[in-house]
């Protein structure tokens, strides 16, 4: 290997998660721009759910009665997801609140599951904001996970340059790791 291949792929290895975090970042703004309906934006519904109260109570019915057309209004989405409802869902209490996001815990007193809703202000409303990527980078939870998978590759990396670098430099390991 030489020192410019050496160099290149310490790079490569070095700035790859930031590259394909920079990507995941920019392709969900480009996302935000499109990801609501403007149907779901109306006057009647701005004042209807202009509280983020407003939505989780209106929530908890929608998901007591599996009510897909109220869960799309209440999520704003052009492509809703699909929240898992039943008869057994309760509103319990705010969970977190956030400069961005209010979390609503909810219980299914069937299943004895909490499930966990948070809610942001988009609009002059308050929408249900499904766990997706594009919650994921705008909510910061990309940190949690970030370091740690870049932590991961970073280590691999290091090993994968260093053992070609060691067959490289060394006849004998390079005779037994090819089998020659």
């Amino acid at each position: 290997m030489r020192l410019g291949g050496t160099i290149r792929s310490i790079l490569t290895v070095a700035f790859l998660p930031f590259a394909v975090l920079g990507a995941i970042m920019l392709a969900m703004r480009l996302y935000g721009w499109i990801r609501f309906d403007p149907a779901y934006f109306t006057e009647t519904q701005v004042e209807r759910y202009g509280t983020s109260s407003a939505v989780a109570r209106s929530l908890e019915k929608a998901l007591q009665t599996n009510d897909e057309q109220t869960l799309a209004e209440l999520q704003g989405l052009r492509w809703p997801a699909r929240l898992k409802g039943s008869p057994g869902m309760a509103f319990v209490m705010l969970w977190e609140r956030t400069d961005r996001y209010a979390t609503y815990l909810y219980f299914d007193w069937q299943t004895y599951q909490r499930h966990l809703h948070p809610f942001e202000q988009v609009g002059g409303r308050w929408v249900v904001s499904p766990p997706d990527l594009y919650y994921w980078v705008r909510s910061g939870g990309w940190r949690c996970v970030f370091l740690r998978v870049a932590i991961g590759w970073w280590v691999l990396g290091a090993a994968g340059i260093g053992a070609v670098w060691l067959c490289r430099r060394s006849p004998r390991l390079r005779g037994w790791v090819l089998g020659s």
